[in-house]
């Protein structure tokens, strides 16, 4: 039986129904919160994009606004989220998992380079890779190749699903 739910209810609202607790329980039962870095990322994901994945980023349960009894997926800064002043773009919500890497994109332009609350070791890590792959790119040019930056798009997508995130009607479960 489920409760507060009437006693006869259409398949669609069961779903609906364990859909939500299952994000509910998904996330409450992680002592630490969750975030997009999976081992796998090697290879796939851009060196410097994965430190912010792993270290930077955690996904949290919100609340969609127009529809405030559905639960959804955002991610924010681990660092400034209980912070009173913070950076533009600390926090955002995608709309659906192929909009996840254009929205961890603004978050790192917009967020990660003007956020105070993230240590300089991390700073200093993802500098580190720009370097490495700026310097590998320039030793290619002189031979003639060409590098290409950022990571595989689509693995953005896998790795949601990896964790257990699912596009939804009104945005990521």
């Amino acid at each position: 039986v489920i409760p507060n739910k009437p006693a006869v209810i259409t398949p669609t609202q069961l779903h609906s129904y364990l859909m939500d607790k299952t994000i509910r329980v998904s996330m409450s039962r992680h002592q630490t919160p969750i975030n997009l870095y999976h081992l796998s990322d090697d290879g796939f994901i851009d060196a410097a994009d994965s430190i912010i994945r792993r270290e930077v980023i955690q996904c949290f349960e919100t609340i969609h606004p127009s529809h405030p009894d559905v639960p959804t997926i955002g991610f924010r800064c681990a660092f400034c989220k209980n912070a009173a002043h913070r950076a533009p773009y600390s926090s955002f919500r995608p709309r659906s998992l192929k909009t996840i890497y254009r929205d961890f994109l603004r978050f790192k332009s917009n967020h990660f380079a003007q956020c105070v609350h993230i240590p300089e070791d991390i700073r200093g890590r993802v500098a580190l890779v720009h370097v490495r792959r700026e310097r590998a790119r320039q030793g290619r040019q002189i031979i003639g190749s060409s590098t290409r930056g950022g990571g595989n798009k689509a693995w953005w997508v896998t790795s949601a699903k990896k964790v257990g995130l699912e596009d939804r009607r009104d945005g990521l479960g």
